[in-house]
């Protein structure tokens, strides 16, 4: 297995428990963790900087879960007040979107943005954030790591606008492609994205 295989292996591992987690399911921490090692072992090597880092955001992945988990068994907050629908029109945002890559709508229906694959991008970084008040700030909700790979990845959308960052790396940790998606929700999400000169 070579040093590019075992990455790939330990990145689908760590998706893997994220599926796994947005399925509503507990991932095996053991089992995974296993996994992992297991995938340094094939390669020949012995545990090396990939392979904690790998099992590092394995661990972030279980104790975003675990987090999750305790607030769901919380007793449920006391309803919100609810916002007349004339009022909920001035938090319309048109959905704008900069950078130097093209990102689209994946085609097929569903949530999803697509971009052509980069040659020298070695892995992928998506931030979620999202703004629940007009005159606030986005504050990231998610980060998710995607290998190089990988051309498309599902918005999670709602009633607040979500931005979406996404930034191609290479191997050096340079950033080499990047796009900036705001104003997303699920009202909007079929509107036309006004573009924007550059990403800021």
């Amino acid at each position: 297995m070579t040093g590019d295989e075992v990455t790939r292996a330990y990145a689908a591992i760590v998706n893997e428990a994220r599926a796994q987690v947005a399925a509503g399911r507990d991932p095996n921490a053991q089992a995974l963790a296993a996994r992992i090692r297991a995938a340094t072992k094939r390669a020949g090597a012995t545990a090396s900087s990939e392979e904690q880092r790998a099992l590092q955001q394995l661990e972030r992945v279980l104790t975003v879960h675990r987090a999750r988990a305790r607030v769901t068994r919380e007793p449920a907050p006391p309803p919100m007040r609810v916002v007349p629908a004339p009022n909920r029109r001035v938090l319309r945002t048109r959905p704008t979107i900069s950078g130097n890559m093209d990102v689209r709508r994946k085609k097929g229906g569903g949530t999803a943005l697509a971009w052509e694959r980069v040659a020298r991008v070695a892995a992928w970084e998506v931030r979620f954030s999202e703004r629940s008040d007009p005159r606030g700030d986005y504050s990231v909700s998610e980060t998710r790591e995607l290998p190089a790979e990988a051309t498309s990845v599902d918005v999670p959308l709602g009633e607040h606008p979500v931005r979406v960052h996404l930034l191609g790396r290479g191997r050096d940790g340079r950033l080499l492609s990047r796009a900036i998606i705001s104003g997303l929700t699920a009202e909007t999400w079929s509107e036309k994205w006004q573009r924007r000169a550059t990403a800021s």
